[in-house]
């Protein structure tokens, strides 16, 4: 099922009011709505597609990511609608390899029959410049109209496409492409394959040859009959969510260096925001309560088993670094050392676990503690991925983000120059107020570099 806004009309109007800077409405027409279907059909032997262990604990959401395309020096080599003819052949070709995301799920053996039923591509015209839309820093509300789902299809897919495509084309040229995928079927590093595979065949016309496999992961570790509670994204029914952005850019990432021992940057980023929740808590609690982080680790590369280092589907385990409220450690450090050591100890146990003690590991994680008791904080980092080496053959992108609007949780990704890292962070608007007024948030992103992200400019 459809949500119920889905209408095939070409010329919808879409128009969102909320308020941001002088953005004050943006109006997204759809002026093309269709199924792109693999370009050739998928051989009879491939057409089911077991799901693994992995895919089956994975959350029931859309994945989305929104990539934004100024005008460029390439840019009057083709018009727009050249180059979404292009992006069309382009994504037909590469769905004939990767032809699990253009099938459907279906859930009574948890499978994905690949039926060719195809992915959903829209076109929209939007009424502003792009240049002018990234300065005024959009808001959820605006930047959801330029996915292709604003509510996404309901957690039973069997009628619903896997993977979403948006084209936005503003006033000025300038595109912004919108994907949602589904999480039963990938995680950041089967996007990433996809995505990359869908630009080169843009770019070059040709394919890169090796057929991606998909099956390892569920031979290894099937899916399985699940008893007992299990760990689910916190409800956050009833809150208002309010998504910011605070760019850590070099400077600021050198001035966290000072303070902290030796770490990486996400891990530093992580630990702050961390310190901060936690403090934001126990203000408004009167006490420490227990918190948790939890965080997704991608294990190819990290277990016994090399063949799996490309596995495509969900490969990843979710981590949790546990401070519990009687314990005194408080300072930054502490919280650094707690995130490094759990990333630390996670990846060693993987890296001499067996198949079985993966499968059990997985299965039995869960956070300490009584869940109403203990503040859980979610953390998913796109860092570390080429997402601004997107070039369709127009150029590369001017800015990568993606989009937390109902669940309160902190997203990572690299800033264009990748040396900087942007954090989204999505909170209830009361605990968003006292975050963005943080002493260790205004050090290091000071109100000119909250909501700012250095787009323009930047190699």
């Amino acid at each position: 099922m459809f949500p119920p806004f889905r209408f095939r009309n070409s010329g919808l109007l879409f128009t969102s009011s909320a308020v941001v800077n002088k953005l004050t409405k943006l109006e997204t027409q759809i002026q093309i709505r269709k199924t792109i279907k693999p370009s050739v059909p998928t051989p009879n032997h491939l057409r089911s597609l077991k799901l693994s262990l992995f895919d089956q604990l994975a959350p029931p959401v859309y994945s989305p990511l929104l990539f934004h395309y100024l005008p460029s020096s390439e840019w009057n080599r083709a018009k727009n609608t050249e180059r979404c003819d292009k992006l069309e052949k382009s994504l037909a070709e590469t769905l004939a390899k990767f032809y699990p995301l253009a099938g459907r799920y279906r859930k009574d053996d948890f499978s994905i029959q690949c039926n060719d039923e195809g992915v959903e591509y829209v076109e929209t015209k939007v009424n502003v410049d792009l240049a002018e839309f990234i300065r005024e820093e959009p808001e959820v509300e605006f930047l959801e109209n330029l996915l292709p789902w604003r509510v996404p299809p309901r957690t039973d897919l069997s009628s619903s496409p896997l993977l979403g495509i948006q084209v936005n084309k503003f006033n000025c040229g300038g595109l912004v492409m919108g994907i949602q995928i589904s999480h039963v079927l990938a995680d950041a590093f089967t996007l990433g394959t996809f995505f990359n595979e869908w630009v080169h065949v843009s770019k070059t016309g040709t394919t890169k040859g090796c057929l991606p496999c998909f099956d390892q992961l569920s031979s290894l570790f099937p899916a399985r009959v699940l008893s007992g509670p299990q760990f689910s994204l916190p409800s956050n029914m009833g809150a208002k969510i309010v998504t910011r952005s605070f760019v850590f850019d070099a400077s600021a990432l050198a001035k966290l260096k000072d303070r902290i021992e030796k770490s990486t940057r996400v891990v530093s980023v992580t630990a702050l925001i961390w310190k901060v929740l936690t403090g934001i808590s126990s203000a408004k609690h009167g006490h420490s309560r227990d918190s948790t982080l939890v965080f997704a680790m991608n294990m190819r590369g990290k277990t016994k088993l090399p063949s799996l280092e490309h596995a495509l589907g969900n490969f990843c385990v979710a981590a949790f670094a546990t401070l519990e409220a009687n314990q005194t450690r408080k300072e930054l450090n502490d919280f650094v050392n707690l995130v490094r050591s759990t990333s630390k100890d996670t990846s060693a146990h993987i890296g001499k676990a067996s198949v079985e003690d993966i499968t059990s590991m997985f299965v039995n994680y869960s956070p300490h503690g009584q869940k109403n008791e203990t503040d859980i904080y979610l953390c998913s980092s796109l860092c570390r991925f080429p997402w601004y080496e997107a070039d369709f053959g127009w150029g590369k992108p001017s800015w990568v983000n993606t989009i937390s609007k109902n669940v309160e949780m902190i997203s990572l990704i690299d800033t264009k120059n990748g040396e900087g890292i942007e954090a989204r962070v999505s909170l209830n608007e009361n605990d968003m107020a006292e975050f963005e007024n943080d002493p260790d948030i205004l050090t290091f992103c000071p109100p000119q570099k909250q909501h700012s992200i250095p787009r323009f400019g930047q190699k």
